[in-house]
């Protein structure tokens, strides 16, 4: 025989006082009750169930993300991509900065035109010579569109612009724009790029590119 306890409860659905049949007995014995909150324990055991597995989903994310940074922090091809954006982005502002220092307008170093879509033009390709990909001797201020894409760096001039050459002469002098010229030119030997070497560069061009952009703020 079960005896009542002598303790009363409020029921969790009608929160009207009962006294107990069971230790453990949430509701009062009506039948509405007693379903409405198997209804609600139901609904909030599924729903605890699904806020673990979005949790269980996040932290797989999480790794997948993990492992993939760590993956490519040792491809030397995302390096490569990588530490060059922040590059070019840095030179980029350095030769803005060089032209606005001498009060000069910004100028194409093959063409010689100026307000153009500005790009780091590299006088040595990446492909051709790796080594130089980050030398600011073998990259210089041009535009992007008509001398870097569409004359492959336009490097010798054709009928109506200077070439690359011609323009590292001009702008540097006789003397210092074929020194330029020889240095990139002989510079051929092959550098064997580690993971973290570049991004240790990378690193030391994002600060520099930052200070870049603060100093040009201020001019």
């Amino acid at each position: 025989m079960t005896l009542k306890s002598s303790r009363r409860r409020k029921c969790k659905t009608c929160r009207e006082w009962f006294h107990p049949v069971r230790p453990i007995q949430p509701t009062c014995l009506a039948t509405e009750c007693m379903t409405a909150y198997a209804i609600k324990f139901n609904d909030k055991a599924r729903e605890k169930k699904l806020a673990k597995l979005r949790r269980e989903k996040v932290a797989a994310k999480r790794r997948n993300r993990q492992r993939k940074r760590d993956f490519d922090r040792q491809d030397l091809k995302w390096q490569h991509e990588q530490t060059q954006k922040v590059f070019n982005k840095m030179r980029r502002l350095e030769e803005l900065l060089w032209f606005q220092a001498r009060g000069l307008e910004p100028e194409c170093i093959s063409c010689g035109k100026a307000q153009m879509d500005w790009c780091c033009g590299h006088f040595k390709t990446r492909g051709s010579q790796p080594g130089l990909r980050y030398d600011r001797n073998n990259t210089f201020l041009q535009c992007n569109n008509y001398c870097n894409k569409n004359l492959s760096g336009n490097i010798e001039g054709n009928k109506t612009t200077r070439g690359y050459k011609q323009g590292l002469r001009e702008r540097f002098g006789q003397t210092e724009g074929e020194w330029i010229i020889d240095y990139c030119e002989t510079n051929t030997a092959p550098v064997k790029w580690e993971w973290q070497q570049l991004e240790a560069m990378r690193k030391e061009f994002a600060a520099k590119t930052k200070a870049l952009e603060a100093q040009l703020h201020i001019c």
